[in-house]
């Protein structure tokens, strides 16, 4: 992931998902947790952003170090001043001075961002790196069917909540690439800015996710429909992903 996409919307990103249940994340993923009989006690989150997901972990007593490869949205997280640890890193080029830790997540489909199949395979390899043997890695993506059916198709125009966007999407069948052309309204020193993001997700199927993972020394052990316990449908919109680390 040579290339990071949340730029100018970072300074707005907490009020832009302030309708967000990162709580209810999660508590999934403790569940998710709770039926392996796994306790943590540290957790890597990859793609953490601005570190809403790092700092509910923290608070719920985890020892927290998160990672990301936007610069500005790892500026918001580290303006929190917390007990997080977080660092500007591109997954693929993973390294955190030989540091291993009990569970690894990643969330809100940042997974999707890596388009190319072999830097998105280095990624998964290196989050391996960086587990304890029997550590877990918990992820979700976005489905094809999600990026093909334009779920990523919103808007918030009508409201005085801010930020106002009106996102478009489309979707090439043949590369199974999601192009989602942006547009924001934010409110800045007392006026209104608008600007343009364009972002581009991927959409990674169940077979390459799994050879990914047993290729990097993980078992896969649930791949669930989002939020539930049960299995993904062909109409599922998100999975989440559930691998335990081997140990050699």
């Amino acid at each position: 992931m040579s290339e990071f996409q949340f730029k100018e919307i970072a300074g707005h990103y907490d009020e832009l998902m302030a309708g967000v249940a990162y709580k209810l994340w999660v508590t999934y993923i403790k569940g998710l947790l709770d039926r392996m009989h796994f306790q943590p006690r540290t957790v890597l989150d990859v793609a953490c952003g601005t570190g809403n997901v790092s700092e509910l972990l923290s608070d719920a007593g985890y020892d927290v170090v998160g990672i990301d490869i936007a610069p500005d949205m790892i500026e918001v997280a580290r303006s929190k001043r917390s007990r997080v640890e977080y660092h500007v890193q591109d997954v693929a080029e993973l390294d955190l001075d030989g540091r291993s830790f009990d569970l690894a997540v990643s969330l809100f489909d940042s997974l999707n961002y890596i388009i190319d199949v072999a830097t998105l395979a280095e990624g998964i390899r290196r989050v391996g790196e960086h587990l304890v043997d029997g550590g877990v890695f918990i992820f979700d993506v976005n489905t094809e069917y999600a990026l093909s059916h334009h779920y990523f198709d919103q808007a918030n125009i009508s409201s005085d909540h801010y930020p106002k966007y009106i996102w478009n999407s489309s979707y090439d069948h043949s590369r199974r690439i999601c192009t989602v052309n942006m547009t924001f309204e934010v409110l800045e020193n007392g006026g209104k800015r608008q600007f343009r993001e364009v972002h581009v997700q991927r959409g990674h199927s169940i077979e390459e996710l799994t050879m990914m993972l047993i290729d990097a020394g993980f078992e896969v052990v649930d791949i669930f429909h989002a939020y539930k316990f049960r299995g993904p449908s062909r109409r599922s919109d998100r999975i989440f992903y559930v691998a335990r680390k081997v140990a050699k």
